[in-house]
């Protein structure tokens, strides 16, 4: 089965190098990896050098200070490097950085979004975004992020599934332990819920190293879907463990 980890982050000054990375990927015998940017980090040339080095397995998603007035000028420069297929983007920013959502669907780039206080407020300028850019993947990070503590029966984020009639949008199997321990029982209902709503040819599985802990935990976590403990058909276990994501990330899809 080829793997592909569609979200994992890499760094110098903050998480683990690459050779770090590296070791945990062949550990669990993960093939390819989307390396996404970690947040306060707008120098993208060690993510750059790392996709320049060996394209073949890493796919970059740069990070942009999309309050600058010159952020989309400067998205634009970095496309130019080839090195990089996303960015990533807060989801406040669909408000105030709307530039820079242009200016990646204008350049082909795959939207890697994070909600860190969840995604109902933004649920609207999304609909908004996804009906004039049709052609623009977006890919809501960690589940889109169910706030547990504040909404424990969903009601709040059930508005994610709203999302689903748009073919551009990418539901994101990672980030579960943010949310609850280890098997992350409480979060299987919504699972399931994706599987139904936005099929499991939109479901990509990422392991959120090293926020996810050590290698045991990202092992834990790869074993839950490889060994069929996840709410998903047998016969999707490998399109979401790789298929998917090699489709969206490394076929120039």
């Amino acid at each position: 089965m080829d793997i592909v980890d569609a979200y994992t982050h890499c760094g110098i000054t903050k998480y683990e190098p690459i050779e770090q990375v590296r070791r945990v990927m062949d550990a669990a015998g993960v093939n390819h990896a989307v390396l996404a940017q970690h947040l306060g980090e707008f120098d993208n040339t060690y993510i750059g050098g790392i996709v320049a080095s060996d394209s073949e397995h890493f796919a970059g998603v740069c990070l942009v200070d999309h309050t600058r007035p010159d952020a989309a000028s400067e998205l634009k420069t970095i496309a130019l490097s080839g090195h990089f297929k996303g960015i990533r983007l807060l989801a406040d920013s669909i408000d105030s950085g709307i530039d820079c959502w242009k200016a990646a669907a204008d350049l082909d780039f795959n939207i890697v979004l994070y909600a860190p206080d969840g995604l109902s407020s933004y649920i609207d300028a999304l609909v908004t975004f996804l009906e004039s850019s049709p052609e623009c993947n977006v890919v809501l990070t960690h589940l889109g992020t169910p706030m547990l503590d504040q909404d424990p029966d969903f009601k709040e984020y059930g508005k994610v599934f709203q999302l689903a009639d748009f073919g551009n949008l990418y539901y994101q199997v990672s980030g579960m332990k943010m949310f609850c321990p280890f098997p992350h029982a409480p979060l299987y209902s919504q699972l399931e819920q994706a599987a139904k709503t936005f099929g499991t040819s939109r479901l990509l599985w990422g392991s959120n190293y090293p926020v996810v802990g050590d290698q045991q935990d990202y092992l834990n976590d790869l074993r839950l879907l490889l060994d069929g403990k996840l709410p998903f058909p047998e016969s999707t276990i490998a399109d979401i463990a790789g298929g998917n994501a090699r489709d969206l990330w490394f076929s120039g899809k």
